[in-house]
């Protein structure tokens, strides 16, 4: 056993079914929330004693509203109430143009409560045509300062404006408690607040400060998924804990609020996000099972001023996608012998990368390898261990575990050397009435479609012919390249249809509401249901790409991080165990963690290899809601069944190799300037990319 951090979830109380506010004060946190009824609600935790307090208040006349910020001073707490419109009203496309705010205030020792409108237009000495309150922060019992996009005003539980303060450029109401004292957000960075005078003092110079407060004397601040404490005089202090010794899951790591009591203990939001918190989580010093290390090689690109700035922000010097990280987490918590560590593997251009690459191959101390920055067939499969004996080893997973022709398709001779974690697809949707049927979804049908509907735009209007030329390059690179044999039929009748058809389509269009005749979706996972039917305005149907086999559709892989385009939501994450491990299995449990997946799983943002996952996020998404204002359901039960048998029969995989993309559509930007045919760009397409096949495989 050695000394360490014993994390423990706290629910909330039955009357508390979510909160989406935080403030502290002392060893009390003050949530807002709601209750089973969709009241809201404001809830008092003692950490001391462990007590929950139910604070009930009046909204007055106040339509839908929404308790944005809460705050405490002197035995009062201070709310922002905001109208706004009801599901009801979003349904039926519904807007009123007098949505208000309101200033509440509760008497904690009395339990009265009031909420009165602030005025918006210019009254007193507040001017213009009206205000968007963005902050709050409690003064004391009669006073609370609010912040409109840069101005203050002082304001009574009357909603009377008492002053307009003048605050240093760029100060926000976000802020913190050491003990007694209060620090504000300027842009110089968090400042001692006085808050009878309204004065600022100067900043702390302190890197990675977050909404932490402490009733033990010091400050705590946020750097590098750490929370560390610091004397708020000199700076100087020391790291308290790792998010990764005691969050529950991924996202407690980037929550930005917690609370350090007169105990010692430390408190935060539990939920991955941070206005839907479900509880607390309480981490407690005290005696922990000492384990073996696991190493995981996480890599990052250093070069450019972003990363320079985000390093500088408290930004870890590797990059790590949420589902990862919550696999760290959970492993981490719960297998009984190892722990994960990542070990940042950084590079700032295209040599350092193949330097760090090389080196990997004579390292022996890494046990994983998160391999998502990294093109596809970067790594050697010698570097990487075959995890198709470990499953089939495996008494708790098996191989039907997965989608069949995911699993098939991530597979490279013979093995399963890196696990792509999920996927989304690239197709074609169109109006149920007008398909005539795959046999007979031809790209010169498509054409006729065009010509017989002139009242239907065609696509929508972003889809100008440099999209329109990379999703066909993407579909392109699974439909007409066979990676078994490492050959390529681009010279195909089907493929010169393909490029008659896309110098067809309109270059782009204008905007309009009407319904498009059909659509090329590279998002499938996020557009099933709902954003398939905006388009149709009605039903869909996925008919896939024209003059195909089987479902006309492929699978696409997500970017592995937020700035890769590859037109999706959703993150990635590729990794691999490493064959010089002598921990492997251990390393293979970790890769179990991960390929199981999160409990809540949302199909928007990809589709999971995992079955399991992917029918459990298959079925959260089918809903009876009703868009009033576009007159279409959600996601029903056939849309689902739709995208199950689209997931289950699609055989093929997109490949965005940059070298392949860039020979397609040289050649097609010949044929759209008239220097070649169809017929002789199929050719010079199947030429080059024979070649190049060649040398990557050869």
């Amino acid at each position: 056993m050695t000394e360490g951090w014993i994390p423990s979830r706290i629910a909330f109380p039955d009357w508390l079914t979510r909160s989406t506010g935080w403030e502290t004060c002392g060893d009390t946190i003050y949530l807002s929330g709601h209750t089973t009824d969709e009241q809201l609600v404001a809830a008092a935790y003692d950490t001391l004693s462990g007590e929950w307090k139910r604070i009930d208040f009046t909204t007055s006349d106040a339509y839908h509203p929404q308790l944005g910020n809460l705050s405490f001073a002197g035995h009062s707490l201070w709310g922002l109430l905001h109208e706004g419109p009801s599901r009801e009203d979003l349904k039926k496309g519904q807007w009123r143009d007098d949505f208000g705010y309101y200033v509440l205030h509760i008497d904690l020792e009395s339990g009265e409560s009031s909420a009165v409108r602030i005025p918006f237009e210019a009254e007193d000495n507040t001017e213009g045509d009206g205000c968007f309150f963005d902050g709050l922060l409690g003064l004391d019992d009669r006073r609370a300062l609010f912040s409109s996009s840069g101005r203050f005003y002082v304001i009574d539980a009357n909603a009377a404006v008492l002053s307009e303060p003048t605050l240093p450029a760029d100060t926000g109401l976000e802020h913190f408690r050491v003990n007694d004292s209060l620090y504000l957000w300027t842009q110089e960075g968090y400042a001692p607040f006085d808050p009878e005078t309204l004065s600022v003092g100067a900043a702390l110079k302190l890197d990675g400060l977050g909404d932490a407060s402490s009733n033990n004397g010091h400050l705590l601040r946020k750097y590098q998924r750490a929370l560390y404490t610091a004397d708020p005089a000199a700076g100087e202090g020391e790291r308290l804990l790792r998010w990764m010794d005691v969050a529950m899951s991924y996202g407690d790591i980037y929550g930005s609020v917690c609370l350090e009591n007169s105990l010692g203990d430390v408190y935060y939001p539990d939920g991955e996000d941070m206005w839907q918190q479900k509880g607390l989580i309480c981490a407690k010093r005290g005696m922990v099972p000492r384990k073996e290390i696991m190493l995981l090689g996480c890599f990052g690109y250093t070069g450019g001023e972003m990363y320079a700035s985000a390093l500088a922000n408290g930004a870890p010097s590797y990059s790590a996608t949420m589902e990862l990280l919550s696999a760290i987490v959970q492993f981490n918590n719960t297998d009984p012998q190892y722990r994960i560590e990542v070990v940042p593997i950084t590079y700032a251009n295209q040599q350092e990368r193949d330097r760090v690459l090389i080196e990997l191959a004579t390292r022996s101390d890494l046990d994983l390898l998160d391999t998502s920055l990294l093109p596809d067939n970067a790594l050697d499969s010698g570097l990487l261990a075959d995890m198709l004996p470990m499953i089939d080893a495996d008494e708790t997973i098996s191989r039907e575990d997965f989608i069949e022709p995911l699993l098939k398709l991530m597979t490279r001779s013979g093995g399963l050397y890196e696990y792509t974690e999920k996927f989304t697809m690239l197709t074609m949707s169109t109006h149920p009435e007008l398909f005539p049927g795959r046999e007979n979804w031809t790209a010169e049908g498509i054409k006729s479609l065009i010509a017989s509907h002139p009242e239907m735009d065609p696509l929508w209007h972003s889809y100008d012919r440099d999209l329109i030329t990379t999703l066909f390059c993407w579909a392109a690179t699974a439909e007409f390249i066979d990676y078994d044999t490492k050959t390529c039929t681009f010279d195909s009748p089907a493929f010169v249809h393909w490029l008659e058809l896309m110098k067809a389509l309109p270059d782009g269009g204008q905007y309009s509401e009407e319904a498009k005749l059909m659509n090329i979706c590279y998002d499938l996972a996020f557009n099933a249901g709902h954003q398939e039917k905006y388009m149709m305005k009605g039903e869909y149907v996925v008919a896939g790409f024209p003059e195909t086999q089987g479902t006309g559709s492929y699978f696409l892989k997500l970017g592995s991080k937020p700035s890769d385009w590859r037109g999706t939501m959703g993150e990635n994450t590729r990794l691999g165990i490493m064959a010089a491990s002598d921990k492997q299995e251990g390393a293979w449990r970790f890769m179990r963690t991960l390929m199981e997946g999160a409990e809540n799983v949302s199909l928007t943002e990809g589709i999971p290899v995992f079955k399991e996952s992917f029918e459990r996020a298959l079925t959260a998404e089918i809903s009876d809601d009703f868009d009033e204002r576009f007159q279409i359901c959600y996601m029903t039960a056939e849309n689902a069944e739709e995208l199950r048998q689209q997931v289950y029969n699609t055989t093929k995989l997109v490949d965005t190799d940059e070298g392949l993309l860039r020979i397609l559509r040289e050649e097609i930007n010949r044929f759209y300037g008239g220097q070649n045919s169809a017929e002789e760009t199929a050719r010079a397409i199947q030429s080059r990319a024979g070649l190049y096949l060649a040398e990557q495989f050869g």
